[in-house]
Parts: structure tokens; sequence; C-alpha cells
């Protein structure tokens, strides 16, 4: 990751946090934290991390070290339950601390933890649900208002016609893909999902669906929080492009893509004269910078590139939500 996308996805996920209700399976335990540390040797550093569920007492802890230019990336291991664990383990901070070992607890959705390298380091990490800048956007006057929350019969179908509509406003993955009536071209595409809360699963067994732009070219959705990007990890263009940020945030909460897209060129004789292209904005960060696709990803309603195509949502058996959902074709 370059030190420039890296300050971006700092900032993005330091700003605007929003105190919203946690869902009644959340373990109060796994999450997005922040804060500081402090201590001899440690003035100027700072520090982060994501804990992940691995079952239901189980956790990983990723600690992110650095100083405000550049990160290391530490894992510790714990055990707990009832919103309480505790970790602990010996890591390589590199150039930020060097060989270290590290001890700490989650109480109260506070991570309060020691250091110990060449200087004693003391944090204190609080769990915050970050508020993607997107997230709730109305559809512009310009634009197809494709789902939001009541008018999913309007506009998608499969058999039978809908997936399982929740009494948030969401649609809920249920018994098959689904797709738009419409084909849309080369646009802004605004979706809002939700992975579900899966702490046994692993892989692609976990929270898993995808946003298949044109119905062919998919933007995957799995609940991959605290794994680091990769093209079949949550972000990532299947097969095809490897999120250049981690902007991932953990499950039960909602989501944003924006997805910037270009479809293919064709000439009079229907021969492609230009690749598709996609810009996607992950939770307000750039994961993909007008990437260029060569063909469709696995798994769409066709292998070839095509000028126009329907939004599909796929059903890969996991109970991922979607609510929000617009698009704005291109002026």
């Amino acid at each position: 990751m370059g030190q420039r996308v890296l300050i971006v996805a700092l900032l993005a996920f330091s700003l605007g946090f929003a105190l919203i209700a946690r869902a009644d399976d959340d373990d109060r335990v796994m999450g997005v934290y922040q804060g500081s540390i402090s201590g001899k040797n440690w003035d100027g550093r700072t520090i982060r991390a994501q804990v992940v569920s691995e079952s239901k007492i189980d956790f990983r802890a990723v600690l992110f070290v650095g100083d405000g230019k550049g990160e290391v990336k530490a894992t510790v291991v714990g055990k707990g339950h009832k919103g309480e664990a505790s970790f602990s383990g010996d890591v390589d901070l590199g150039g930020f601390g060097g060989k270290a070992s590290v001890t700490g607890e989650i109480n109260g959705e506070v991570f309060n933890g020691v250091i110990k390298a060449k200087g004693e380091g003391k944090f204190t990490l609080k769990r915050v649900l970050p508020e993607p800048p997107t997230r709730g956007q109305a559809c512009p006057a310009d634009g197809i208002n494709l789902f939001d929350g009541k008018n999913v019969s309007a506009n998608w179908s499969r058999i039978p016609k809908e997936w399982c509509v929740q009494d948030d406003g969401s649609m809920q993955v249920c018994g098959s893909n689904l797709g738009t009536n419409q084909e849309f071209g080369s646009g802004l595409l605004h979706v809002e999902f939700m992975t579900p809360f899966m702490p046994n699963e692993r892989d692609q067994g976990r929270g898993n669906s995808g946003v298949y732009v044109l119905g062919r070219y998919e933007v995957q959705v799995v609940d991959s929080f605290g794994n680091g990007p990769r093209d079949n990890w949550c972000g990532g263009i299947y097969k095809k492009a490897v999120p250049i940020a981690d902007a991932v945030l953990p499950p039960l909460q909602w989501q944003t893509y924006d997805i910037t897209f270009h479809a293919a060129e064709f000439d009079a004789a229907g021969k492609k004269v230009k690749n598709a292209r996609i810009t996607v904005l992950h939770n307000g960060i750039l994961v993909h910078d007008n990437a260029e696709l060569d063909g469709p990803t696995p798994g769409g309603v066709s292998d070839s590139d095509a000028a126009t195509g329907p939004l599909m949502l796929q059903d890969h058996g996991n109970a991922v939500k979607y609510r929000n959902i617009w698009f704005q074709p291109a002026k």
C-alpha cells in the first residue's frame, strides 16, 4: 500500500464515528479500535486495532503500529466470552519497536494493553463504529432508485420474485441471485450492504455475496474484516484486481460501495475497441482507481463483455443484507 493511500485510509477511518445500536448477536469484542499509546520510546507512535472473532470464544487482534506516515502490522490471539477477552503474544514491530511482547484485555468495549519492547508502551483503544461518508445518501434527482426498502417488486427479478424484505428497510439474500429488470451502462452505482456475523466460518463461507455490475463484473462482498486486501476478499474485483487499500468494516455494520463504471466500447461491427474500467470507493476509501477490466469475472450472466446489462446481487448461501441501491447514468 502506498503512503498516500495509507494516510487517506487512516483519516477516513479516524473521522466520523456513529453511535448506533449494536445488533443483538454482536459479541461486543470484534471491531475497529482507536486510541493512543504512551511510554518511554513511544512518543509520536500511533496504534489502532482490528479485532476479529474466530469463534464464540477465540479472537485475533491485528495491531497497527506506526508514526503517522507508515505502519507495521502485528497479530496476537486471545480468548474470552460475553464481551471480555484476554490477548498475549510475541510480535515483530520492525522499525517501530523491534521484537516485542504484547498483553491486553478487552472489557466494556475498551482494549487496554502493554507492549514491551525497547521501552514499555501502554495503550488504550476504544471500540468505534466508523461512519462511511455516503451511508444513507439519497438517490439523486437524475438517478434511478433501485431499492429504497419498499420498491423491490418494481425493479428486480427472480423466482420467486423477491428476496426476503426486512423490517429495517433492507432485503436479505435468500433463494437465488437477484437481478434488475432494467439494463444499465456507464454511470455511478451506490450500494449499501451488511455481512452477517458467522464467527465459526472461514474464508468464502463467511458472509459471501457479490455486486455484479452489468451482471458481469463482480465487486466481492464477504466478511474478510481483519484479513487485508485480496481480489477475492471484500472490495476485490474477483479474479481481476486487488484493492489498493483495506477499507473493510466488521460484520453487522452497514458498508458502502460507490462504483463509477465505464462500460466496454464496441465498433459498428460489434468488435470491442475499449475495455471496461471501474473505480470503487469502499466506505469512502479509494480501493480501485480506474482499473481496466479485460473481461467479465466468473459467475455472472455472461462470459462476454457488453455495453449494457443488469445489476445482479449474488446469492452465495449467506444471509447478507442490502439496502439503499441507486444508479446515476453517466452524462
